[in-house]
């Protein structure tokens, strides 16, 4: 059974489960032969679920549409994945996101920009999705991991196969601190077919897309078409008249693409309650009359526990988690709290 056939008869029947307990005379419909009905009604001794216990012994989630861990935007999507492959940290997925994508043949300024995206975006709790590709993709990656929003990837092969490269090390530390994320199964090669394929994944993901450095023919172009098709904001930023990395962003400006001179203007479009945490000094604040609300609310809770993470702080002070990731970043800053073992925070102690 094909995707397009098989998405509309598990919307209609609600889960896997449904879908599976139907007669044999139903499915058969479904699958288009008896035979095949009958092998899926055989049950957990199926081929398929065999080999889907191997791959999950391995360390990689299978995460169907159907799991609570499954993105809710992603499910929006024309086209959204049946399954997904994953490494490394599922809950990057409950935060607000943003993709920053570009060139492969980057230039140090688009290097340079898709890095402070990264970061600062990573800052204040947002996670920054990217296709994990040289250039652009890999700093985005790599200057998002020092932040709380963190950033997932979405590779256009197997979470298992080596590509590219020279981004060997930074997918460990994806797998150990940020989300590596494939429709495509362990072992797939990464053909060029997969990648557009890919992108709307990136898309799908995201509250927008912002696309750093692109020529005329570059695929962060699909990215950004399949976003404004998805409803999504896409945003380019400016470079250089002389370079033909910038011709793809400028073609999107022209095109209605919001104009992006730095992270307020994404997060003003997209998170306005969010915003930019002021640059720390070089000495820590004097109190919490410095202090937005909701970090003083935070220093409070923090000041009545050993330590608490930040999901038991959204929990309790009934926050989003993308305000508590910006809040805690905020008291860092201020050198009024400080991360513990365990992705937990406390208050510092004078």
């Amino acid at each position: 059974m094909t995707p397009q056939r098989l998405w509309p008869a598990l919307r209609d029947h609600g889960s896997v489960e449904s879908l599976l307990s139907s007669d044999e005379e139903r499915l058969s419909q479904f699958f288009g032969s008896r035979e095949l009905a009958r092998a899926v009604l055989q049950g957990p001794q199926t081929p398929a679920l065999r080999w889907a216990a191997d791959v999950e012994r391995s360390g990689i989630r299978i995460v169907t549409a159907f799991d609570a861990e499954y993105p809710p935007l992603l499910s929006e999507i024309a086209d959204p994945p049946l399954l997904l492959f994953a490494l490394g940290r599922l809950e990057r997925l409950r935060l607000p996101a943003i993709a920053v994508v570009g060139s492969r043949d980057a230039s140090r300024y688009g290097r340079d920009a898709a890095s402070r995206l990264g970061q600062e975006l990573s800052a204040v709790g947002v996670a920054v999705v990217s296709g994990f590709a040289r250039g652009v993709d890999g700093a985005a990656h790599e200057a998002a991991l020092e932040g709380p929003g963190g950033t997932v990837a979405v590779l256009g092969c197997g979470l298992d196969v080596d590509y590219p490269r020279e981004h060997r090390r930074l997918k460990e530390r994806l797998a150990a601190e940020g989300l590596l994320l494939s429709e495509y199964a362990p072992g797939s090669e990464p053909r060029p077919q997969n990648f557009p394929i890919r992108n709307r994944i990136i898309a799908g993901l995201s509250s927008g897309v912002v696309v750093v450095e692109a020529s005329r023919r570059s695929g962060s172009l699909i990215t950004a078409r399949l976003a404004a098709d998805f409803g999504r904001d896409v945003f380019a930023v400016p470079g250089s008249i002389f370079s033909e990395t910038s011709a793809g962003t400028h073609a999107l400006l022209r095109d209605g693409a919001i104009l992006c001179r730095g992270t307020e203007d994404v997060l003003s479009e997209l998170f306005p309650s969010i915003g930019l945490p002021q640059r720390a000094s070089a000495a820590p604040s004097t109190g919490p009359l410095d202090l937005s609300p909701e970090a003083r609310r935070l220093r409070e809770a923090l000041a009545a526990e050993e330590s608490l993470s930040a999901e038991e702080l959204s929990r309790s002070l009934d926050l989003p988690a993308a305000t508590v990731l910006a809040a805690l970043f905020e008291l860092e800053g201020a050198g009024l709290a400080v991360a513990v073992e365990g992705g937990r925070y406390g208050v510092r102690r004078q």
